[in-house]
């Protein structure tokens, strides 16, 4: 969202919003909550791949979060998405790097389980200029 002015011309700066997509029901819950304590405003999180895509598409966010097995599916198809929009994100995932397809493997990566602050400053890393 961008920043809007407010009462008295005060301007107004929004959360930045980030997709999280997570099909395990415990590691979505503490990404969400690591994320809104730390400001954000999470978009989800989604737990199949669908409903992730769907909001890759349609929702407006600065960055993204996708676990990279949800369910048996793999999640490239919302990378995917993102990237047509140009939307920065990584991988959340027991998967090595190794393991990503050649034009993933650029994208960050973090391994479960996470460590919150390392979460955070790579979630700060995608979207700067947005806090």
């Amino acid at each position: 969202m961008p920043d809007t002015l407010g009462a008295g011309g005060a301007v107004e700066v929004h959360a930045p919003r980030v997709l999280v997509a997570e099909d395990e029901f415990l590691i979505a819950l503490l990404v969400e909550e690591d994320l809104r304590n730390s400001g954000y405003t999470v978009i989800g999180p989604f737990t199949t791949i669908a409903d992730a895509k769907e909001a890759a598409a349609h929702e407006q966010i600065d960055a993204a979060i996708l676990d990279i097995n949800m369910n048996g599916q793999f999640s490239y198809c919302v990378a995917d998405e993102l990237i047509a929009r140009h939307v920065p994100f990584m991988f959340l995932s027991g998967y090595g790097q190794s393991a990503l397809p050649v034009h993933y493997a650029s994208r960050p990566r973090l391994a479960k389980p996470y460590e919150r602050g390392i979460l955070l400053r790579e979630v700060e890393r995608l979207i700067p200029a947005k806090r």
